[in-house]
């Protein structure tokens, strides 16, 4: 056989099993594409020390979840009672709070054990979450507020809401007339020491509840608290509350970021002076601008010094 017919065949022959070598491989990996792995169930994520219970409100008529940070040194035989700081917000908050808490509890220092619940909802996605806590959050209903959360939650879910502000009534209510004995009778929270954190709208509600129902509560956290609502309808609260002359037995704190908006920064000193020149006796209030900080990044920043006013002063 001539030679070069033998190298013409020898490389044709190559040829074939390259083509079927990559053709048999390019199957095999579509094959292995197709082939669906086994999904394997981890552990999920907690927040060391933490239950979750479920409340079902008569007074707002909707299932809420709650999250109870318990101290380490929380056991079932021990007669010990311990401060309790009630959050809202809890479906995006908790866990900072209840982080933070532990940061500052953990090795044993100069803040005391408490107990940190988390009030939330049982929800489908953060869009629940956004329209419930502007019903809850709210002193009075705004049409304004309700169209703007209407329009947003919507266009982001492709699911209709009807946002309707102005809920905080019933909402305290549950807080104090549901809420709180559940706790009390199911945990070892001090009945004389109650404290009501809030963020944003939640801050706004921690002042509403100040001005109408002070005797629930000694300390008061209002993050970047929304006093623009509804035409600074806070400042009215707070001046009603103010014609008696009554005296106010609370430790409140105030913060906000100096990258947020002016009108806010000045609300929150305004409203922080107020108190201040009002209530001067048995009230320590104090306010602190963060600086560099927005509204969203303010937050871990407020929390953190919260505990320490609050608790540790």
């Amino acid at each position: 056989m001539d030679r070069n017919i033998l190298r013409q065949m020898i490389r044709y022959g190559c040829l074939v099993i390259l083509v079927v070598a990559v053709i048999g491989f390019k199957g095999i990996a579509q094959r292995a594409r197709v082939v669906a792995l086994p999904t394997l169930k981890h552990p999920e994520v907690t927040i060391p020390n933490t239950e979750v219970r479920k409340i079902r409100s008569h007074i707002v008529d909707q299932e809420f979840t709650i999250y109870v940070q318990l101290p380490l040194s929380y056991v079932a035989d021990s007669a010990a009672i311990y401060p309790v700081l009630y959050v809202t917000d809890a479906n995006r908050s908790f866990p900072m709070f209840a982080n933070i808490s532990s940061v500052l509890g953990f090795p044993e220092g100069n803040f005391p054990e408490i107990i940190v619940v988390g009030i939330g909802y049982s929800i489908t996605d953060m869009a629940d979450w956004a329209a419930w806590r502007t019903r809850d959050l709210t002193p009075t209903n705004d049409t304004g507020t309700d169209n703007y959360w209407n329009r947003l939650l919507t266009k982001m879910t492709s699911r209709k809401f009807e946002v309707t502000s102005g809920g905080a009534p019933r909402f305290l209510e549950f807080i104090i007339k549901e809420l709180i004995p559940f706790m009390e009778s199911n945990y070892r929270v001090s009945s004389t020491d109650r404290g009501l954190a809030g963020y944003s709208y939640g801050g706004l509600f921690v002042l509403y509840a100040l001005f109408t129902y002070p005797e629930a509560f000694e300390r008061y956290f209002a993050g970047s608290p929304s006093l623009e609502y509804d035409n600074d309808i806070m400042f009215k609260y707070e001046n009603t509350f103010a014609a008696p002359d009554k005296g106010l037995m609370a430790k409140i704190f105030f913060s906000a970021g100096s990258l947020e908006d002016s009108a806010t920064i000045s609300d929150v000193k305004k409203m922080a002076d107020r108190l201040q020149s009002r209530f001067r006796p048995g009230l320590e209030v104090s306010s602190h601008v963060f600086d560099g900080e927005d509204h969203r990044s303010c937050m871990a920043a407020a929390v953190m010094r919260a505990f320490k006013v609050l608790y540790c002063q």
